[in-house]
């Protein structure tokens, strides 16, 4: 089945699912790029296990980044028979800073989390709730792996990458002070998602630390809380190309701290409260 070629808001409903009240949704956000052999098993365990456990109004939306496989007919097939799951996106790949903001956009409810597709092979589940639980009292929250009380077992070469991008993370923003800013597990207050994404330059993986430094340099609290996680099995796969995306990250890091320093991040408009 051929994808639709415009902006992709005809790749599936794009009204909250019926009967219920916007406002008070919760949306899970879950960034796709050519994930034809994951999508299924993956986001139907997300699925069956908010349905289970969460007592919110919630939707999943899931947002094709340009998939030149069958992402998106999987996608559409899981939203034929599950209606709490929606779909959007567009023809051309642009990074997962791009179709976070994208979905967001679309986004009606007064929270978003969003996590990477590899979230139930990598961790419990149940940090969904807790992410849930941390966003009523918090405008940000971010799951962190580095946190004292997580619980990781990771792949020795992404351990060593990891421990290098917190140390340019550290030198380059010191005032940042957050133990893993790269952590594909956030949530946030609608409204501080849309206006900091108002000012956002970065569509790719350095999205996520833009968004944080704008958040701490506009003194919007961020909570994290620890994340147990596994990447040491044969099921865990990431689109993530550790010496290229890396190099990304780096080039990222400094145009993020040009921008600010240029007072590009600075907003007018008190977000916390």
């Amino acid at each position: 089945m051929k994808k639709p070629r415009n902006t992709g808001f005809e790749k599936g409903r794009t009204a909250p699912p019926s009967g219920i009240r916007s406002q008070n949704l919760i949306h899970f956000i879950i960034p796709l790029y050519n994930k034809e052999t994951t999508v299924v098993k993956n986001v139907t365990s997300v699925q069956n296990f908010i349905q289970s456990k969460l007592r919110d109004e919630y939707e999943i939306l899931l947002c094709d980044d340009g998939s030149t496989d069958r992402t998106y007919e999987c996608a559409r097939e899981l939203a034929a028979h599950m209606p709490h799951i929606r779909i959007v996106g567009y023809s051309k790949n642009k990074g997962r800073g791009y179709a976070i903001k994208f979905a967001a956009k679309t986004c009606t409810g007064n929270r978003a989390i969003y996590f990477d597709l590899d979230l139930p092979r990598t961790t419990p589940l149940e940090k969904i709730l807790e992410m849930v639980r941390t966003l009523e009292n918090h405008p940000v929250v971010i799951g962190s792996r580095f946190h004292p009380l997580s619980c990781t077992k990771r792949k020795p070469v992404r351990g060593l990458v990891g421990r290098i991008y917190l140390l340019f993370t550290k030198w380059f923003f010191p005032k940042l002070k957050l133990t893993d800013p790269d952590m594909g597990f956030k949530g946030f207050h609608r409204s501080v998602l849309q206006q900091i994404n108002k000012i956002s330059r970065m569509d790719g993986w350095s999205w996520d630390l833009e968004f944080l430094v704008a958040a701490r340099q506009n003194n919007i609290p961020i909570e994290e809380i620890p994340i147990d996680w596994n990447e040491q099995h044969e099921e865990y796969s990431s689109s993530v190309h550790i010496f290229k995306d890396g190099w990304e990250e780096l080039r990222g890091m400094t145009r993020i701290r040009r921008n600010m320093k240029k007072g590009l991040y600075v907003l007018y408009r008190d977000l916390t409260t």
